[in-house]
């Protein structure tokens, strides 16, 4: 029997980037295709149950493993959307590192509560389901580089179409780079004699 109740945890897209990405997806034909409702988008970091029953306390064991400090936000450089078998998805484009460690970070946090990832086996794919069904159309570039202001863990009622964000968590900004504003400005550093 399938499941009635899917957890993951994800960045949900802000409601007024969901409705300009909406915007982006060409004209899809089928009868097969459905497209999600823009509130429902969101990046899957990882499944954590599927249930047949609400699960009673899953949020408060992800509350305990998570903590209260949770690595930085990072930047997701997004490339296209593009048409696949199973519906249309916004995809990255270029390196995916910094989200590969805050995901490696979150998936070591939950283990201390026996939590797993699941569905894992071909690695982290980030990426954002527009629609389902089967579809075709050119890929659409679409230059964005998102940078996720919360971690939250969803409730999704499987076949419904509808998610419940069960928890929220604040993640602290990227961590800022070092520039090398004007170095051949500024004066060669003070030497001191010995």
């Amino acid at each position: 029997m399938s499941p009635m109740f899917r957890y993951f945890l994800g960045f949900q897209v802000p409601v007024d980037r969901a409705g300009w990405l909406a915007r982006q997806l060409p004209p899809v034909t089928g009868d097969l295709f459905a497209g999600l409702k823009p509130q429902n988008y969101h990046l899957t970091l990882c499944t954590i149950a599927e249930t047949m029953m609400p699960h009673s306390f899953l949020r408060q064991q992800v509350a305990r493993a998570l903590g209260a400090d949770l690595p930085a936000a990072s930047a997701i450089p997004f490339g296209r959307i593009q048409s696949r078998e199973t519906g249309a998805e916004l995809v990255t484009a270029g390196s995916v590192a910094a989200i590969r460690q805050l995901y490696e970070a979150v998936v070591a946090r939950l283990a201390t509560q026996t939590i797993e990832p699941m569905h894992r086996k071909s690695g982290l794919r980030p990426h954002i389901t527009l629609g389902y069904g089967a579809c075709d159309f050119d890929p659409v570039p679409l230059a964005w580089h998102w940078t996720p202001g919360d971690l939250v863990l969803i409730e999704s009622h499987v076949g419904h179409r509808r998610h419940r964000v069960l928890q929220s968590w604040k993640l602290p900004p990227p961590v800022q780079g070092a520039f090398d504003f004007m170095a051949d400005d500024l004066p060669p550093p003070l030497l001191c004699a010995a």
